[in-house]
């Protein structure tokens, strides 16, 4: 018996080192059988109607039908599969077609098995009726198309993720298009947009009275599922709105013309802006032109506190204003938007917008833009024509115009993403720091507080008297002039010689000549005066109301000298 034990116990050892051999030669331990897998698109797979120009949007996942390889975690893609179309019309007794690829993008096509798991993390498909023809029925199928970390798989021989769809016939004169948008007339009808919007499809609306919210407590956000819509203010005002959360959630598709005063956002629940918390997404862009507010934002919960908007996300904002007092004890502070989260090939412009007040933050704060991007698949942010007379002050990594436009990255190199700051005019009350511990020594600067050698940073000026102080240890951080920088030309950083280090990556600008006013900084910067009125000490929108005034009227003095550059023709 002991030699029976004994030779197993000896053939049992033999078979570990042999899997504990070929494992070492592949780098994992080797599976044991083959698994099954398919592609899933949760929910009712019934006939859906897609409008011209509308889209609809659905989760893919990879499903676990027969798996023995748990000793690893997987990565998935997905493809269209227009083999499956003739089995699925045979069984079926249909004569679908195949969807054309204009129709279909997959936004996102890389999910994660977790191991031992059944079903995956989320992709995204997105359907729209771009090259679809009247009365004609599509269907895509879609399967498994590569997997990593495994050659030991299949696909299932099911067709579980599919869509079945049309074109459909819209009306133009329905309600809600854009013959015929909704009439905002009232409170109520505010609160009503929320029942009104539909995923994919762009729904106008219209502001046709001034709006006073005194006394509703129980305001939710017109917009939580980030559906498209269109909305035109006409001019009108939207008073004394209050809450925790903004009034409008997810800004996608455009929004113009509309006023929001005398707003009170308090105990915010996340990233936050008197008009959204979010301005667009990766799939829809966001138009925001005309758009000013004033109020005050309280944020001691989550990062992304703007005037207008938390965060933006492939977005273009033109002609808007914020007179704001920002008080946040997190990151990413802005008087138009809080951070950009944007993923390339997708980027946010900012142009011809102005902010005053009180903007504060635990770092990353800037008088236009807390955070430039904050997002690890970033894209370039242009931020162009803009100033503020804000007061900017946070512990670091603050300036007038922009807090960080390095993405993060201490020695100032910056992702490769190439920012541009351009022909901004830091005209701030004053900009300084809120703590007193001097070993934090990040940087301040008088137009971006934290830049990347990497960015395009040009023709930007600040106001002669600005009232500047670094951090208690950056005592050598102090005001200078610096030229025009590009990739090409990188900003010369703060000098070792003089105590500064590679956590030291201001951007200062010019100062202007001193008696200058704002407004004629702006016009020897050729700002376009269709937009903007110059006839004042600060430039404030045509057919509106002229901003706080902090230089003196009677103001006058030698324009300063702009030199000609490449980024402008």
């Amino acid at each position: 018996m002991k030699k029976i034990f004994y030779l197993l116990m000896t053939a049992l050892a033999a078979m570990a080192i042999s899997c504990q051999k070929n494992g070492s030669e592949t780098g994992t331990a080797e599976p044991s059988m083959e698994g099954v897998f398919y592609a899933d698109i949760p929910g009712d797979k019934a006939l859906v109607e897609i409008a011209p120009g509308a889209s609809k949007s659905y989760n893919l996942k990879a499903c676990a039908f027969q798996s023995h390889v748990t000793d690893i975690t997987m990565n998935f893609s997905f493809k269209a599969d227009a083999d499956a179309v003739a089995k699925y019309n045979e069984a079926n007794g249909t004569s679908y077609q195949m969807c054309p690829g204009s129709a279909f993008e997959f936004v996102t096509n890389n999910v994660m098995l977790p191991r031992y798991g059944q079903a995956s993390t989320v992709a995204k498909l997105k359907v729209t009726a771009s090259g679809l023809e009247d009365d004609v029925t599509y269907i895509l199928p879609v399967t498994l198309d590569k997997a990593t970390q495994t050659d030991k798989w299949s696909v299932a021989d099911t067709l579980a993720a599919y869509v079945i769809f049309k074109m459909s016939n819209v009306d133009p004169n329905a309600p809600g298009t854009e013959n015929n948008p909704y009439e905002i007339a009232s409170v109520d009808d505010l609160k009503a947009m929320k029942s009104k919007l539909v995923e994919g499809t762009m729904v106008y609306f219209t502001l046709e009275n001034d709006l006073d919210m005194t006394g509703v407590t129980d305001w939710e956000p017109v917009n939580t599922l980030a559906f498209p819509f269109n909305m035109d203010g006409k001019g009108h005002t939207i008073t004394n709105f209050t809450g925790t959360t903004s009034l409008f959630g997810y800004v996608v598709g455009k929004l113009c013309n509309l006023n929001v005063t005398n707003a009170q956002i308090d105990n915010a629940a996340g990233a936050i802006g008197i008009v959204g918390s979010t301005a667009g997404t990766q799939d829809t862009p966001v138009e925001v032109d005309h758009v000013n507010v004033s109020g005050k934002i309280n944020n001691t919960v989550a990062h992304g506190t703007g005037g207008l908007f938390g965060i933006i996300i492939n977005a273009t904002i033109n002609a808007c204003s914020a007179d704001v007092t920002i008080v946040s004890t997190k990151y990413d502070s802005g008087g138009i938007y809080g951070y950009d989260n944007s993923a390339a090939p997708k980027f946010s412009t900012v142009s011809n917008c102005w902010s005053a007040g009180d903007i504060s933050g635990n770092r990353m704060v800037g008088g236009i833009a807390g955070n430039a991007a904050n997002n690890a698949a970033v894209s370039p942010v242009v931020i162009k024509n803009c100033y503020s007379t804000a007061k900017v002050h946070a512990q670091f990594k603050y300036g007038g115009i922009v807090g960080d436009a390095a993405q993060g990255q201490k020695t100032g190199e910056g992702l490769d993403i190439k920012n541009h700051v351009e022909k901004c005019i830091a005209w701030n009350e004053s900009i300084y720091s809120d703590v007193a511990d001097a070993s934090v020594h990040y940087s301040a600067g008088a137009v971006v507080g934290f830049t990347s050698v990497k960015n395009y940073l040009a023709d930007c000026y600040r106001r002669a008297d600005l009232d500047f102080s670094d951090c208690p240890g950056n005592t050598f951080n102090v005001l200078f002039d610096q030229e025009n920088s590009s990739p090409e030309s990188p900003l010369k950083q703060v000098a070792e010689s003089t105590g500064g280090t590679n956590y030291n990556f201001p951007y200062h600008g010019k100062a202007a000549a001193a008696g200058t006013t704002a407004s004629q900084v702006a016009k020897a910067l050729g700002w376009d005066e269709s937009i903007w009125d110059l006839s004042g000490a600060l430039p404030f929108f045509k057919g509106g109301d002229a901003p706080v005034i902090i230089t003196d009227d009677d103001a006058e003095g030698q324009l300063p000298d702009f030199g000609e550059h490449e980024f402008y023709n």
